[in-house]
């Protein structure tokens, strides 16, 4: 059975008391709470989706955890290690690599320039990455061995990279690593066919990165032997310290390891920021709406001075005059929250899945924003406006529990 004081909640939230019309105070406080709610859905997906595209589009060139040297240029990894570490839970797959800045020459055109080259094991880098899926053109046999038939090396380079040097399939590149200007003529450079263009969807990646054979980028940069880093991509991403710890016991002095994150920190940190940013101005918003029902109690006790008195005068306590306006408060931001959670949804999956907002092809959306609805943020939005309504409807309920009945019949 319910309250008296919900039922007289309710009734005075849906009757104005000498009209006898729908109270439009009421109407204005759920729309402002709904809208609130709706925009911090909407803003919450849209920038939970872009992170999400950018951590796939990195993890697409680095990975979950790296294994990379605490200090000089290279660790050394055994093959043994690297099987040890590959039959540990929740690791997916495990590419050692070889890493180095290279000014990159295409002689037949005279154009040039700089670049990322990254010697991989095609055998172990590929199938964990999923690389060959984002290749735009490709001969896909010598892309998935980079080497041609009779053992000559061969590249996969980023999209903006092969625009800039016009290439195409087939073309012969030379790499000039660092070293190589200080050196006798041809020492460490090396040349490989160009066999096809990935697009990341960064172009922090795609304007730089060059992949090459694990040999030849040994050749460039370690002769002496050892890694640049030992690539680790996980089954389960949100195991990551699990597994970090595991990884850790077998290592060897001089090895650590470090998630992409860690490795990559103004982008993580330029995330968060945004995020949190984004969530306090729209909240801002909400906060400015949930006065609205501030002023919708307050004008309700008001209006109904005498129904408070005669309650009072009947022998109704402070606390059921209390609970009164709280319900109201409670009402309104019930409300509020619901309907903005439906129109929050909605607009959500609208944006997603529709060509209804697009944007600059600069990212690889291919002018669909992407959005993707967090469970936990969604919780978060609805809770804390649902919070703000609650307090908001706190002040105007204390005015009306400690109103003198007296004065209230006296008018």
């Amino acid at each position: 059975m319910r309250s008296l004081s919900w039922q007289l909640a309710w009734r005075y939230l849906r009757r104005h008391p000498e009209r006898r019309t729908l109270a439009f105070a009421a109407v204005v406080s759920v729309a402002g709470v709904s809208l609130g709610v709706a925009a911090l859905i909407v803003v919450m997906g849209v920038l939970e989706g872009l992170e999400g595209f950018i951590s796939e589009s990195v993890l697409i060139v680095d990975a979950d955890l790296v294994i990379a040297p605490v200090e000089g240029p290279s660790v050394q990894i055994t093959d043994s290690l690297l099987e040890q570490i590959s039959g540990m839970p929740g690791v997916a797959g495990v590419s050692p690599y070889i890493e180095g800045e290279a000014v990159v020459r295409l002689p037949s055109r005279g154009a040039d320039s700089g670049c990322r080259v990254r010697g991989v094991d095609p055998a172990r880098e590929f199938p964990s990455s999923g690389l060959l899926s984002h290749l735009v053109y490709a001969d896909s046999s010598l892309a998935m061995a980079l080497r041609t038939p009779d053992g000559y090396p061969c590249t996969i380079l980023g999209l903006y990279l092969a625009d800039e040097l016009t290439l195409r399939t087939g073309d012969t590149l030379v790499f000039f690593p660092p070293r190589s200007f200080f050196t006798s003529r041809g020492f460490s450079v090396g040349r490989a066919i160009v066999v096809g263009a990935v697009e990341t969807g960064l172009p922090v990646n795609d304007r730089a990165v060059a992949y090459v054979p694990l040999e030849l980028a040994r050749s460039m940069y370690l002769p002496d032997g050892g890694l640049t880093g030992v690539s680790i991509r996980l089954s389960d991403p949100s195991d990551q310290e699990g597994v970090v710890d595991l990884v850790s016991e077998v290592l060897p002095p001089g090895a650590a390891v470090r998630t992409w994150q860690e490795r990559n920190p103004s982008l993580t940190a330029s995330m968060e920021l945004e995020r949190a940013g984004s969530f306090a101005a729209i909240l801002l918003i909400t906060l400015v709406a949930t006065f609205n029902i501030v002023g919708t109690i307050a004008r309700s006790v008001v209006e109904r001075r005498r129904d408070i008195s005669i309650l009072k005068a009947m022998g109704a306590s402070r606390g059921l005059v209390l609970r009164i306006f709280l319900w109201e408060g409670v009402l309104v931001g019930l409300a509020g929250v619901l309907t903005g959670l439906a129109l929050g949804l909605a607009s959500c999956w609208v944006l997603g899945s529709t060509d209804l907002v697009t944007i600059p092809d600069v990212y690889s959306f291919h002018q669909k924003l992407p959005v993707q609805v967090s469970p936990a943020s969604v919780i978060a939005v609805c809770l804390s406006a649902f919070g703000l309504s609650l307090v908001s409807g706190a002040f105007p309920a204390l005015k009306a529990a400690s109103l003198d009945p007296v004065n209230g019949l006296r008018g």
